[in-house]
């Protein structure tokens, strides 16, 4: 019966031991020391299953959610759809063409920056210098006539910018064929202002892979954006642009055709906030120990051997004596 008890215990002592020693699981940064750097932002909180300007809220409270659960969002270049800088539906030709050049010769970047892991990441808002290029604004700026104006606005449409291939490609997507036409009407309507402005939902990173996460609260439905019917049936899903800086490294520009249901909406009457899109970006993983005087499997399981013998035989002990 000593011996039956005996061997159970070692083996309980192992077991122990053994378990001790097994790997984390993977570890996941978030945003830390966040900062705003400009005025033209909005901070939305969460009550319940709606989203609402919260001026007060707490960046690191409404930053800390995930694709399956956002607890808020910010965003960046807020006024891109107030009438100086985006026409009216009803808005007559000249009062689109001010608004172009209002949003043309704005040039005010909202950023929100932070660390992640330790190093440096900046998420900003778009202006038309990303879209068109500064060639493409100072041409549309400095038009002087009319004709001049409608002349500058036809050669915005080519390849060279990020304007015109971000269009053809969303276009494309959805089995649509772009061209001057439509790209002028949609530039005229304010749409690439509505797409310069992202809502930052979370910023998460995996320390293992390095793989960094970036949510972006938008339309599930986007068609009415993009000055197309909705089809229930078939979303069309496309989310805002933001302009991403990581670990002193090149500016990248990122966006996304899929959205998740996010459970939320907002409470302005706009039905935004709906969708969860998610773009990555490669950083670096989070250093692991190295291993440094790491003995051989068998040693560590003899040791444990040894350990829960000894211990054995001393309880044994007392409990015979």
């Amino acid at each position: 019966m000593k011996r039956t008890l005996q061997t159970l215990v070692i083996g309980a002592s192992m077991a122990v031991g053994v378990s001790a020693i097994a790997s984390n699981p993977a570890q996941a940064g978030s945003l830390t020391n966040a900062i705003i750097t400009g005025n033209d932002y909005i901070k939305y909180a969460v009550n319940g299953t709606n989203t609402y300007e919260a001026p007060g809220a707490d960046l690191a409270t409404i930053l800390t959610g995930d694709s399956s659960s956002p607890t808020g969002n910010v965003e960046l270049f807020a006024s891109s759809e107030k009438s100086s800088l985006s026409p009216a539906s009803n808005a007559t030709n000249s009062q689109r063409l001010v608004a172009l050049k209002n949003f043309f010769n704005y040039n005010q970047v909202t950023t929100l920056s932070g660390e992640i892991n330790g190093k440096q990441i900046s998420l900003s808002s778009l202006t038309a210098t990303d879209w068109f290029g500064a060639s493409g604004v100072q041409s549309v700026t400095g038009a002087t006539t009319t004709t001049l104006l409608n002349s500058a606005i036809n050669g915005l449409y080519n390849s060279s910018n990020l304007a015109t291939q971000w269009f053809n490609a969303t276009l494309s997507t959805y089995g649509l064929t772009a061209n001057q036409t439509l790209f002028n009407t949609f530039l005229l309507a304010g749409g690439f202002q509505r797409f310069s402005d992202p809502n930052i939902s979370y910023v998460n990173q995996n320390d293992t892979t390095g793989e960094i996460k970036i949510g972006l609260a938008g339309h599930y439905d986007a068609a009415a954006l993009l000055g197309l019917p909705s089809n229930p049936l078939k979303p069309l899903q496309v989310s805002e642009l933001v302009k991403v800086s990581y670990n002193g490294g090149p500016d990248q520009i990122l966006s996304s055709y899929q959205a998740s249901a996010s459970g939320l909406v907002s409470n302005d009457g706009t039905k935004s906030h709906n969708g969860n899109y998610e773009v990555t970006i490669q950083g670096i993983p989070v250093p692991t120990p190295g291993p440094t005087s790491v003995p051989e499997p068998s040693v560590v399981l003899g040791m444990l051997g040894v350990a829960g013998i000894v211990a054995t035989q001393r309880k044994l002990k007392k409990v015979s004596g």
